[in-house]
């Protein structure tokens, strides 16, 4: 994943557009007998194939191989190397979820808006006047570059944290702020793309809605559309930037 000062993020990251990246402990009550962890509680994070299991008494190189019940909460996981027993104790498991939790309220705007122009035409400091203020809210940094004509830019979504339990989450991509929405009510969607469950499953993908920069007025954020039900677990990270390859 790209962290440049050319990527300016909608989820997923601090309180800035430009980071850092959020990153939350995996932290849970488990116990070991032989090759599969069973897992009695989560207090932070999820679990997931790959992370390496730590805590007392651990053997050095335990890692989760495949799911048995569990799909990020508790349940069973199978492990890795030869058997063990581990009474219950609090674990973690590394590497960190990076991400932000998204829809397990419901339907929700991205943490983060991207303000492209001034607040108004005769500002002291540039502004682009194809993105008009439209005076939503102040804006007192320069504005950004979008890229000739906006066919090469676009929102990226990074699965960090597998999801469960929705059908799918419609992605819009909206032009509108998130103080004072001038527009229609779900927010002036400009772009969108639908990913089912299956795709939100598969940690580290990587997929792409482009943008067309002529359609953005001054504001921009994105609006995530669930169906089925709130998800409890599952984490992205969400940014504005150009076409890096590799995208779906």
């Amino acid at each position: 994943m790209p962290v440049t000062d050319a990527v300016v993020y909608l989820h997923g990251s601090g309180s800035t557009a430009f980071g850092p990246i959020t990153s939350t402990v995996n932290a849970f009550t488990g116990s070991i007998a032989t090759t599969v962890l069973t897992v009695s509680a989560v207090a932070t994070g999820q679990l997931a194939v790959g992370q390496q299991i730590i805590g007392a008494g651990i053997a050095a190189n335990t890692f989760i191989v495949s799911l048995g019940t569990g799909a990020g909460l508790t349940g069973t996981y199978n492990l890795s190397g030869s058997a063990q027993t581990v009474s219950s104790e609090s674990m973690t498991a590394t590497p960190n979820t990076p991400g932000d939790l998204y829809c397990a309220a419901g339907s929700q705007y991205s943490n983060l808006e991207l303000d492209f122009g001034a607040p108004s035409t005769g500002a002291a400091y540039p502004y682009l006047p194809q993105f008009p203020s439209l005076t939503e809210k102040g804006y007192t940094f320069p504005p950004e570059v979008v890229g000739q004509g906006g066919v090469q830019f676009g929102v990226h979504i990074i699965v960090n944290g597998p999801a469960n339990l929705l059908t799918s989450v419609n992605f819009e991509v909206v032009t509108s702020s998130a103080t004072a929405a001038l527009f229609n009510a779900s927010g002036n969607p400009i772009a969108a793309r639908n990913l089912s469950l299956a795709q939100l499953q598969v940690a580290g993908a990587h997929y792409f809605i482009p943008v067309q920069g002529s359609s953005v007025l001054e504001f921009l954020r994105c609006y995530f559309a669930i169906t089925g039900s709130n998800p409890t677990i599952g984490t992205i990270t969400v940014w504005y930037g150009p076409i890096t390859g590799g995208e779906q």
